[in-house]
């Protein structure tokens, strides 16, 4: 290669990476000063003051219970959730306008059952209030792996993943917690650990650890967080005004208005079926995430769609 050519290749590589460099000093900036925007912050620089003046809950409750935070390991824990949450600011303003929709579904479901309402922020804790999926294949709102899906009554096959539907996978994991509840003799915070990790492997720690409650219980790194990760959620949630977070003056996202229509499979084209009813594929889609495949198999499903105009997912 001559030297002109060398020389070019160079100063080709020099220029990819300065921009690669600005491309990521201003995201890192982007991300703090959307933080200082949620927050009423003017800058990066006040955020970061912000931060040091916080004052971190000396009392904070969960399950109707009272966290020892005056125990310096569990407050340790809870300053750890706490601090990098606040810095997630903008994670907090998203789970409060997604936890505005679901809301009221999850609180009357959990009334029903018992349960009490704080196990919304577990869902929150779990998925942030949409559809994702882990690293260890768990899916959905409340991070269901298929097998205890299905042991759950969800349906997750090639075609249907009931783990998608929020009022279905939120009825399975009330069934759930309702059986963790009986197990635990009513403690919540070990039937939130028994989600988290599974009720055999707490029974297990407790029993190997001679233990009868969660916060002497030694257990993995990530369960041991979450609890605490839970309730910092809550403190947020339900309290943002005590940190910068001015929910009041944001939108929420509100629930849709909706119609079931019964259909009876199988629809070789969810796409040609949704334009001969008037709608489109991405309509049906957005409102029927458990439907995974391009096709419906045999077998009776009930399909949401839009009760009216506004509600449309496609731009007319």
């Amino acid at each position: 290669m001559s030297w002109t050519n060398r020389k070019g290749l160079l100063v080709s590589i020099g220029l990819i990476g300065s921009a690669v460099i600005l491309v990521l000093i201003l995201n890192n900036r982007f991300s703090i000063l959307s933080s200082c925007a949620a927050s009423g912050v003017d800058t990066a620089a006040d955020w970061h003051r912000n931060i040091t003046a916080l004052t971190v809950p000396t009392e904070a409750y969960l399950f109707e219970k009272k966290i020892p935070l005056e125990n310096w390991e569990v407050r340790e824990r809870f300053e750890r959730e706490f601090y990098y949450n606040y810095t997630n600011a903008d994670q907090l303003l998203l789970w409060w306008k997604r936890l505005r929709r679901w809301e009221p579904m999850i609180d009357s479901m959990l009334d029903a059952a018992g349960l009490s309402r704080d196990f919304k922020y577990l869902m929150i804790a779990e998925s942030g209030a949409r559809n994702v999926q882990s690293p260890a294949r768990a899916n959905g709102y409340w991070q269901f792996i298929a097998p205890t899906a299905q042991r759950w009554g969800l349906r997750v096959d090639q075609y249907i993943d009931d783990r998608l539907d929020p009022i279905l996978s939120t009825q399975a994991a009330i069934r759930y917690l309702l059986k963790l509840k009986a197990e635990f003799n009513g403690d919540y915070f070990l039937s939130a650990a028994g989600y988290n990790m599974g009720e055999e492997g707490v029974e297990e720690a407790l029993a190997y650890q001679k233990q009868s409650g969660y916060w002497n219980l030694y257990v993995n790194e990530e369960t041991m967080r979450y609890p605490l990760r839970i309730a910092v959620i809550k403190e947020f949630l339900e309290h943002g005004q005590k940190y910068g977070f001015q929910f009041e003056k944001m939108t929420p996202y509100k629930r849709h208005s909706l119609k079931i229509v019964s259909v009876q499979g199988p629809i070789s084209s969810i796409a040609d079926w949704a334009l001969s009813v008037g709608y489109t594929y991405k309509d049906v889609k957005m409102f029927n995430p458990r439907f995974i495949a391009k096709n419906i198999p045999s077998g009776s499903y009930e399909i949401r769609l839009p009760a009216n105009d506004s509600e449309r997912t496609t731009v007319r």
